[in-house]
């Protein structure tokens, strides 16, 4: 069973935990995530000497599995980071995750995505709009986008065109694609 979890996504195991109550998904999603926990803890616990391991993890594990259970979680790893900042700032206080801007409006895009697969309409005035935001896109950016998406290139190919490094491309595409969600949210 240990095998099948391991494979699934966060979002997948965050809803059996949630709906299922399926403890074993929840220690799977935050042994996912434990390399994250100590890396954030370890400044915290620097600063603090007093403050033992042996008692801030377990208490940090119940707080993540009690905020598993309740809190919506766009970001798995925003999640965890947010809520070991504030048991450091606050330990007294369950403060409750709020998700970044960044992800709600990511969330937000992917369910329009979602729903415009189903409806016809939603997915006209879709289309619309992503070809009026990467018109409104930088020739480099919209050149990039084009060429990767739509001709199917790859890095090395963009990289050979343009006569730079793989790396640099896969920025700039990332840039792009950053630039692109900012048209699409606004």
């Amino acid at each position: 069973m240990y095998q099948q979890l391991s494979n699934l996504s966060d979002r997948e195991l965050i809803s059996r935990a949630r709906k299922l109550k399926d403890r074993e998904a929840e220690g799977v999603l935050l042994e996912r995530y434990s390399h994250l926990m100590v890396a954030v803890c370890l400044p915290y616990l620097k600063k603090n000497p007093g403050t033992g391991a042996q008692t801030v993890f377990p208490q940090l594990l119940q707080r993540l599995s009690n905020g598993l259970k309740v809190q919506s979680i766009q970001k798995a790893n925003e999640w965890v980071h947010q809520t070991i900042k504030t048991y450091f700032a606050q330990p007294e206080k369950q403060v409750p995750y709020y998700p970044s801007r960044e992800s709600r409006d990511r969330l937000h895009t992917e369910n329009r995505v979602e729903k415009a697969a189903n409806n016809t309409i939603e997915k006209q005035a879709l289309i619309a709009q992503v070809k009026t935001a990467i018109a409104k896109l930088g020739n480099d950016d919209r050149y990039l986008m084009e060429q990767f998406y739509l001709e199917n290139k790859t890095f090395a190919d963009l990289a050979a065109q343009k006569g730079t490094t793989v790396d640099k491309i896969r920025n700039q595409l990332k840039k792009a694609k950053s630039r692109l969600a900012t048209q699409l949210t606004n």
